[in-house]
């Protein structure tokens, strides 16, 4: 059952500024948009969701790896690493990585027992070795991007990932009528408080995490989903990823709102993460997708 013990912060780790059609897609294909825009969206905090369970810390996402600025092998070489330049730029005004981030809410990294990360992308996966206590957790469906021949090309960096300490989930049917049109998900501990639920789309498979907590608001942890609620409950995706895929998990969660009064959408970019689980009301204006000269 929820509980009142446990504690929810967000921490950012680095910021990234994306193409306004990466944050709301238009009819324009990626490809084009990400030879042809030539404006940015302003810098958004790369956000890590902080769970003080009482069985354990739970980190959802690992933020970006401050190497990634300073690496100039970062990136692949050639035309693919400049794609991935050209799709986003990251930056870490104040210096810090996941370490220091965590010590400013009084954890360290060997307290964290469980990683579940929202998809293998360089900006949530970035920082796994960083925790080398805990299980790393990610949906089948996104494990099986790195069997693939160029898992580059699904923005995916096998040689940053520790391939062996990544535990795929077993999505099995849910008791939980409350948490339909979700008919299949993981509970973490078995008790409702920390539910995985498949949001495919932004990847094949990106996953989300329920966190009901007592006499608290429910939320959901949604990764890239969407980098604003307000843009989710409006039916717009963004622009990178399988868009009826997208629109199908966007729908899915905007009926989910309906069965759980309350829910507050907590998405990996939004200005407005650690307000919103703080427990402010209400969700931020839509970031302007259209800026683009």
């Amino acid at each position: 059952m929820p509980t009142a013990d446990t504690r929810v912060q967000v921490v950012s780790v680095g910021e990234v500024r994306v193409r306004p059609d990466n944050i709301a897609g238009t009819w324009r294909p990626m490809l084009w948009w990400t030879l042809t825009s030539r404006t940015w969206s302003p810098w958004l905090p790369v956000n890590v969701v902080v769970i003080e369970h009482p069985r354990g810390t739970v980190l959802f996402d690992t933020g970006q790896d401050p190497a990634s600025v300073g690496d100039p092998s970062y990136y692949p070489p050639g035309l693919l690493g400049w794609i991935y330049r050209r799709q986003a730029a990251f930056r870490f005004p104040d210096g810090h990585g996941l370490e220091e981030a965590l010590s400013v809410v009084g954890i360290a990294p060997s307290d964290v027992r469980t990683v579940v990360l929202s998809h293998l992308h360089q900006d949530h996966a970035g920082n796994v070795a960083v925790l080398p206590r805990a299980d790393i957790l990610l949906d089948p469906a996104e494990l099986a991007l790195l069997a693939e021949r160029s898992p580059e090309l699904h923005g995916v960096l096998p040689r940053h990932l520790d391939r062996d300490r990544l535990t795929p989930v077993r999505h099995t049917p849910l008791p939980d009528d409350a948490l339909a049109p979700f008919t299949e998900g993981h509970d973490l501990y078995g008790d409702g408080t920390l539910v995985l639920l498949p949001t495919p789309g932004h990847s094949a498979g990106s996953m989300s995490l329920l966190v009901r907590r007592d006499a608290l608001p429910p939320l959901l942890l949604v990764g890239d989903v969407t980098y604003d609620p307000a843009l989710l409950r409006a039916g717009r995706v963004p622009g990178t990823g399988a868009r009826p895929v997208q629109q199908e998990t966007a729908s899915r969660i905007n009926a989910l709102r309906e069965r759980l009064p309350g829910l507050v959408v907590v998405a990996a970019h939004d200005p407005g993460a650690a307000r919103l689980v703080a427990g402010a009301v209400g969700e931020d204006v839509p970031h302007d997708p259209d800026g683009d000269g």
